[in-house]
């Protein structure tokens, strides 16, 4: 499970933006201000700093790599095992807003492949609530405990329920069998009939 970075997209920007476990592999002179907690003006090797996405990538994907990223804790075992458990139970718009997105990104680092798996298993048993909140009436309070991506999904599934239902409602062109089918079953019918 890869992903594409978009340039022009909001969501992506906002997505890279966000904060992530890194440690430094060599000495770096002048970046001291990237650790906060640091007072010296250079960056020592096996400095532990969380870095916006977009510059943990760019300094990770150097040759030799200056970085090697960890899992945000949201990808770590612990709360990799409460979403396998039930994901449905976990408020992933607390949790992380970008969940799936910046999953995504952080996938590529992780070894195992754990995070992709973890991935789809919490969208799989979060699906069934994802369409029920955009059935729903009560807009607030079933959009609580979504991811903004899981928002905006809901958001498109309820226009489109909304413009069924309107369409269904409207009765002024009601749906008839075509005629290629009626004709293919009177000689289907008539087929049979001959045996």
């Amino acid at each position: 499970m890869s992903r594409q970075s978009n340039y022009l997209s909001i969501s992506d920007i906002l997505v890279t933006n966000e904060k992530i476990p890194c440690k430094f592999l060599h000495d770096l002179p002048k970046m001291g201000f990237l650790d906060p907690s640091s007072t010296e003006d250079d960056l020592k090797l096996g400095t532990n700093v969380e870095i916006p996405l977009w510059l943990a990538e760019s300094l990770y994907f150097r040759k030799p790599p200056l970085v090697s990223v960890d899992l945000p804790k949201i990808y770590k075992e612990a709360y990799r095992e409460i979403l396998n458990a039930d994901a449905c139970t976990v408020d992933l718009h607390k949790l992380g807003q970008h969940f799936y997105e910046l999953g995504c990104y952080i996938a590529k680092h992780d070894i195992k492949g754990e995070v992709a798996n973890t991935l789809i298993n919490t969208f799989r048993q979060r699906f069934r609530m994802i369409l029920s909140a955009s059935c729903s009436t009560d807009s607030i309070s079933s959009l609580q405990p979504l991811s903004e991506s899981e928002r905006e999904r809901t958001a498109a599934a309820a226009v489109t329920e909304k413009a069924l239902s309107l369409w269904l409602q409207r009765g002024d062109c009601p749906l008839s069998t075509a005629n290629m089918v009626a004709s293919h079953r009177k000689r289907k019918r008539a087929e049979m009939e001959m045996f």
